[in-house]
């Protein structure tokens, strides 16, 4: 049998066997056992079968024989005796596809002269015109390729042929006529931008602009799981590059394009102001400084009318793209022409400010100033003498408020254009002469009385006049040092001495401001800002102001600035020294202390970049360390309170974390005496007796081990610590923070400090006698702590012995008294915790979560099916916990047998955090993978609206003890709700469509809800559910 033979026997049955065999064919071919006329002559039979589909399947053979030749194998005679060959089959209908294939098989094998390119085209305009007229897409995606390939490498060529034929363009264009295949829709705009981009189109432009805007708008949806990946979004970026390809379209597309502005779908007017915006910066200043003023009247009312924010953010956008374009011809002519109208509307609408086309007048400038200094210094010139003119003759503040929102814009978009202090902007290093200069005393005159004499209720207005005086002082080299410092100390004068009103935003926006400032000039602040600080700052204060806070809050922000970090920390450093020797009060060195972790945390990153040259250890760390030590009268009051020694610890760990290894092993060797010069053995964990006071320094020696890289020498031999530690957290005296202390460090001890391969003999040394932290009839709240703190430990670097220590703990879950308890313990697992962190030096595999999925989810979902009813919520309040914290992507795949258990987690009595975990994941389900909620429709619906009002009406499942009528709390209602409203969004229409009725009926009780969150929620989600039914799709 020959290879033609097999090949045509293989063809239908098995693919690959059928190409192994023109593999065999290229390779005798290669080898020369076989001739190419000789191929050819036995091809002969079959290409002239009455049979359509044999002669198909022999130029399919022919192409893959060709495919499979080596480079130069083929000689230049031959390509062009096989390419006329193949054209002469291109009167064929049957494999015309295939045909093509084998010309570009030919083609990769050796270039063409034009003259072979020429005949090709030729040969197709004529033989398989139009294209349409093969109804399979292959086909003509084959032929449509063999086309862009030529297009791409032959450009020269084919415009030769378009420059010489007269009459080429209208049939090439009408080639491609009646194509709707997305795949070779793209690749038909591919080939006709080349004409449109590089050759002279001429008459043929108004022909050649409607073979692809008869496309416009694209409303292609791609089919589900479709393997090809084209979007529409592909499919609408093509068009609007053919669209946007030349200036010989402007007189047909600006009014096709402005026409279809008029369209009701807004999908439809997206897609036409992306366009426009796309033809004003590819056409070109000459051709758009003829449609400039029309193009400005249309897009106009899609921002002072907007029907959606995206669409007049992309009119905007289009008005930018026009004066940039246009400003290519400098300041003068077709600029000045676009931008009179422009200023001369903006300035009408602020005559009415405040009101909504005020406001729109204000992004309009905003945006098209921003564009250029051309075109902010005509755009000042223009509109800031009225501005300034309306804001005298003001009658109102809300009036003033309007007008100087406005200018607050312009100025931004000036410091885009001219830069900051410490960044150039758009317009380079050298800018032209800034129009603002000439206006900057009267900006600052009416900014500075406006923040000084406007009652302290007019928040809005001040807020405008905080803003625009940053915005003066951010405007590179408009102001001096000395206007920069005045506006400093109106600045610091409010958050110093003005009352406190409302939510003191201005308060707040004065301190920002003052950071702000300080990052463009630090100096400057420091010497008009820090002495009146400072000057607030008692060394003791008096007990009855709480001034200080706010200030303090200032002064600490201010450390953001890397130039002033050092200062910022020194002064407070001081201050809290000052403050302990005056013997201060204890709310006073809190504030002291939090603010200066405040402004360590601002300059975390400096600490770690030179730990070595850092004055800190010694200046703050040591000091802090010894008054928390020390009994006698330097003892601070303030040292006694647990939230104070959590401050002090947080210090001294964000200094230890980045020191070298030498100081570190200096602070493991004092981590528990804190530098008091007592013995380890004296003091908490080791020594278990001592007043449930002195442990307290727990807390601070837990942020000192935190700290430790795990090659630091710990104070005592490991096992002695961690079973002092095991025995020292199950006293029943402890405060929760030092318990909690305590807990935290055997998870630190077993995360970082015990080296892999001792861990299981650790673990050993826990599960045995007389330890024995895993025996049942032992096991109480106590020891449940220790058990999960342990395992926190070992889950983060994703020790082996979980697999092992898994089903263990999960048996505890059955235990009728703790089997609670311990379901609760599955939360803490994989929660965030700001010690267990990589900056502490901790192991934190990236695969932790996952592998705590895999070991516990399924193990959960299968023993509540066998475990008995009273058991069963615990299962259900383990699997929530573990789910809380783990991303979609990690559970997605279990997620269809996850949700029975989900729905009936949202039935539980009295767990709130249960059930808030269970509709965070089914948020997450609709928003994901809506297809697999779809079967449990009902159930999700009606268990949502029982969670969304305070009492529950049906009869949920008790969790150990609870008894009486527990109302759901306001965070998981609002929480319901949320979801409820992706119900119809994410579900088939005719899913949920049932449920309409029944959820708008049941909503109405939450419209009542107490709480406006829970209100605000149940408008939206009954808006949906009301809307849905008669949505129609723009598309």
């Amino acid at each position: 049998m020959s290879n033609i033979q097999q090949y045509l026997l293989d063809y239908d049955r098995n693919k690959r066997e059928a190409s192994a065999t023109a593999e065999k064919t290229a390779t005798r071919l290669t080898a020369k056992e076989l001739k190419l006329l000789s191929l050819i002559e036995e091809l002969d039979e079959y290409l002239n079968s009455d049979d359509g589909a044999t002669r198909g399947k022999t130029m399919s053979y022919l192409a893959e024989v060709l495919s499979f030749i080596p480079q130069k194998v083929l000689s230049i005679q031959q390509r062009n005796l096989l390419c006329d060959f193949l054209l002469s089959r291109l009167d064929d209908s049957e494999g015309v596809g295939f045909c093509a294939r084998a010309l570009m098989a030919l083609e990769e094998r050796g270039k063409w002269d034009d003259n072979q390119v020429t005949k090709i085209i030729e040969a197709l305009l004529n033989n398989t015109h139009p294209l349409q007229q093969y109804r399979l897409q292959s086909e003509r995606y084959s032929v449509l390729r063999l086309i862009d390939a030529l297009m791409a490498k032959y450009r020269h060529a084919l415009q030769a042929l378009h420059d010489s034929t007269p009459g080429f363009m209208t049939r090439f264009i009408s080639y491609f006529d009646g194509e709707k295949d997305p795949r070779n829709l793209m690749m038909v705009f591919s080939i006709l931008r080349v004409p449109m981009t590089e050759w002279n189109i001429g008459a043929d432009a108004q022909e050649l602009f409607d073979a692809v805007f008869n496309y416009f708008p694209i409303t292609f949806r791609p089919p589900p799981d479709d393997i090809y990946g084209i979007t529409a979004q592909d499919l609408k970026d093509r068009l609007r590059e053919c669209v946007s390809s030349t200036a010989d379209f402007a007189p047909y597309a600006f009014p096709a394009l402005l026409d279809k502005l008029d369209s009701t779908s807004m999908n439809t007017k997206r897609d036409v102001l992306t366009t426009i915006t796309s033809c004003v910066a590819e056409y070109g200043p000459r051709t758009i400084t003829l449609y400039s003023i029309t193009l400005w009247d249309t897009l106009k009312f899609e921002i002072l009318n907007v029907q959606e924010e995206d669409l007049a953010v992309e009119a905007l956008n289009g008005l930018a793209a026009i004066a940039r374009t246009l400003s290519q011809q400098g300041a003068n002519g077709p600029l000045q022409s676009y931008l009179r109208p422009i200023t001369k509307e903006c300035n009408e609408h602020l005559e009415d400010a405040p009101t909504k086309q005020s406001a729109a007048a204000a992004r309009i400038l905003r945006t098209v100033a921003a564009v250029s200094p051309e075109v902010t210094n005509i755009v000042s010139a223009n509109v800031l003498p009225n501005l300034f003119l309306l804001f005298q003759n003001a009658d109102t503040m809300s009036k003033r408020r309007g007008l100087l929102e406005v200018l607050v814009q312009l100025i931004k978009a000036n410091v885009d254009l001219f830069g900051s202090w410490r960044a150039l902007g758009l317009a380079g290093e050298a800018p032209p002469k800034n129009a603002l200069v000439e206006f900057r005393d009267q900006a600052l005159e009416i900014m500075s009385d406006g923040l000084n004499s406007a009652p302290v209720n007019e928040v809005s207005f001040r807020l405008a006049c905080l803003d625009g005086l940053l915005q003066l002082c951010k405007t590179r080299e408009l102001l001096s040092d000395q206007a920069i410092g005045d506006i400093i100390q109106l600045f610091h004068s409010i958050v110093i001495h003005e009352d406190s009103y409302g939510k003191d935003e201005v308060k707040e926006a004065a301190i920002n401001g003052l950071v702000d400032i300080a990052h463009q000039k630090p100096q400057v602040v420091v010497d008009k800002a820090f002495p009146a600080f400072l000057a607030e700052l008692p060394d003791k204060d008096d007990e009855t102001s709480k001034g200080y806070i706010t200030v303090l809050e200032a002064f600490a922000k201010l450390a953001s600035e890397d130039k002033i970090f050092d200062t910022v920390v020194l002064r407070l450093k001081n201050k809290f020294s000052s403050a302990v020797k005056q013997d201060a009060s204890s709310p006073y060195i809190v504030a002291l202390l939090s603010a200066l972790l405040y402004a360590l945390n601002q300059g975390s990153e400096r600490l770690q970049k030179d730990p070595e040259s850092s004055p800190y250890y010694h200046d703050i760390v040591l000091p802090l360390l010894s008054r928390t030590a020390t009994s006698d009268a330097s003892h601070p009051k303030a040292f006694d309170n647990e939230p104070t020694l959590d401050l002090v610890g947080r210090i001294c760990n964000l200094i230890i974390r980045s020191q070298t290894l030498e100081h570190q092993n200096n602070v493991a060797s004092e981590l528990y005496t804190l530098f008091s010069e007592k013995p380890q053995t004296d003091a908490p964990p080791l020594n278990a007796t001592l007043a449930p006071e002195a442990g307290k320094t727990m807390i601070v020696s837990t942020h000192l081990l935190a700290s430790l890289r795990k090659e630091a020498t710990l104070p005592v031999e490991l096992q002695l610590l961690i079973s002092s530690l095991v025995e020292y957290s199950q006293q029943p005296e402890l405060s929760v923070p030092v318990r909690s202390a305590s807990l935290s460090q055997l998870s630190l001890l077993f995360n970082k400090f015990v080296p892999t391969p001792a861990v299981r003999s650790q673990i050993d040394f826990l599960l045995n006698t007389p330890i024995e932290l895993f025996a049942l009839e032992k096991l109480d709240p106590p020891r449940i702590r220790v058990v999960f703190a342990v395992l926190k430990g070992i889950v983060l670097r994703n020790s082996p012995l979980l697999s092992s220590l898994y089903p263990k703990l999960l048996s505890f879950l059955s235990h009728p008294q703790y089997g609670t308890v311990v379901a609760h313990g599955f939360a803490t697992l994989l929660q965030p915790d700001d010690l267990l962190i990589k900056a502490n030096h901790c192991q934190i595999s990236g695969l932790h979560r996952q592998k705590t999925f895999a070991l516990l989810v399924p193990s959960i979902a299968e023993s509540h099916r066998s475990a008995s009813l009273d058991a069963r919520p615990n299962y259900l309040i383990a699997l929530s916990g573990v789910l809380k914290w783990l991303p979609f992507d990690i559970i997605v795949e279990e997620v269809g047998q996850l949700i029975p258990l989900l729905l009936q987690s949202l039935d539980l009595k009295g767990e709130d955090l249960v059930k808030e975990a269970a509709i965070s994941t089914f948020i997450s389900i609709l928003q994901e993978r809506p297809k697999l909620a779809e079967e449990h429709a009902g159930s999700l619906v009606n268990r949502l609206i029982d969670n969304s009002t305070p009492s529950s009406s049906k009869h949920p499942i008790q969790v150990g003890a609870a008894t009486g009528s527990i109302s759901t709390p306001p965070r998981v209602r609002s929480t319901a709700i949320k979801c409820l409203a992706l119900v119809p969004e994410k579900l088939k229409r005719e899913v949920v469509l049932k449920y309409r009725r029944h959820v708008v009926t049941k909503l109405s009780v939450a419209l009542d809800d107490p709480k406006r969150e829970v209100r605000s929620a149940a408008v939206k989600c009954r808006r949906i559910w009301l809307d849905f039914e008669n949505d129609d799709d723009d598309d």
